[in-house]
């Protein structure tokens, strides 16, 4: 079994669509599972709705908001939050025809400054953020970036730490990390938790460059996976007193196209420090970039879920629990 991108099990999950506070008066057009989605601001508040107008199909994206509705672009019909139509201009705004012509609504909702979609009924609720709101934290936001590769395929990539010392060797990796430890992971509710003790070059301690650390440090990892395809990365580094927490969500965009909207929470970046949290942010995505460089050249954009059908080694043990899982919730 395999998992691809425009599973129709997936439609049943929330998915990140932009950041809040950059949802404009403009509606936007993004895909999910294959699904077109016309996401835009409502009297104050974020709507979707299927990127389709059910007179001519015209792109409801390419619309305004008028008196508080969507208005389409091409017959100017108009679209309130819920998918109704309250206005036909052709047919004058008594027409019958108005209240059985709805746009097909979204779910929506508003969490972690994210603006959240769902195609179907959610099946699972948000990946816990223990950090959000912590007031000794700084907030990086990565650039929202979109990756030739599957979302199964980026949550199996970010999961795996036995390609650490090969794939990132010019950021994190250390030739001193190649052995993988035994480790247990936890199953938790509609996820997955593991934590683990490791050694990486720290490059991002100032106190490296300095001459007061060492470079080959200890780090402490903490993840966890959510169905679909959220994961918290939690990172701190003992020696150095610094805790950065990665919290990524992959939204299958189309067959060979995933969003990737990454943000960061640290305590070694001051609350609304700008330069700082741009320079976080910097070295995260070289990170990815190393990361892209595999994911990016594979044969296609599906994962395989059955453990069966590759070699498995116990250093792949926390990645084979996420196929199962997934599998098993794709098969539901």
């Amino acid at each position: 079994m395999k998992s691809t991108n425009v599973d129709s099990a997936l439609r049943a999950y929330w998915y990140p669509v932009v950041r809040e506070d950059l949802l404009g008066q403009e509606p936007i057009r993004v895909e999910i599972c294959g699904e077109a989605v016309a996401v835009v601001r409502l009297d104050g508040r974020p709507a979707a709705m299927i990127d389709r107008c059910p007179h001519r199909d015209a792109r409801l994206s390419d619309g305004t908001v008028v008196d508080g509705c969507l208005q389409c672009p091409y017959h100017g019909w108009l679209f309130a939050a819920d998918g109704a139509c309250t206005l036909i201009p052709a047919l004058g705004p008594e027409s019958a025809a108005v209240t059985r012509t709805p746009a097909t609504s979204l779910a929506t909702r508003v969490e972690h400054g994210l603006v959240w979609v769902a195609l179907e009924e959610p099946r699972s609720e948000l990946i816990e953020i223990p950090e959000w709101g912590d007031p000794a934290l700084g907030v990086a936001w990565l650039p929202v970036v979109t990756i030739e590769a599957g979302a199964a395929q980026f949550v199996d990539n970010f999961l795996d730490f036995a390609h650490f010392p090969f794939v990132h060797a010019g950021t994190f990796g250390s030739d001193d990390d190649r052995l993988i430890g035994d480790y247990a992971v936890e199953r938790i509710t509609d996820g997955l938790r593991l934590r683990y003790e490791h050694l990486v070059n720290h490059h991002e301690d100032p106190g490296v460059a300095l001459g007061d650390r060492p470079l080959l440090q200890t780090r402490v990892m903490e993840y966890t996976w959510q169905l679909p395809f959220a994961a918290r990365l939690r990172l701190e580094y003992p020696l150095a007193g610094i805790r950065n927490t990665i919290v990524v969500w992959a939204v299958p965009e189309t067959p060979t196209t995933t969003v990737l909207h990454t943000v960061l929470l640290r305590n070694d970046i001051a609350p609304g420090d700008e330069a700082a949290a741009t320079r976080v942010a910097d070295y995260e995505m070289a990170v990815l970039a190393e990361d892209l460089r595999i994911l990016e050249r594979l044969p296609d954009a599906e994962l395989e879920l059955d453990p069966r059908a590759r070699m498995q080694t116990r250093a792949d043990r926390l990645t084979v629990e996420f196929r199962r899982m997934l599998a098993a919730a794709l098969e539901a």
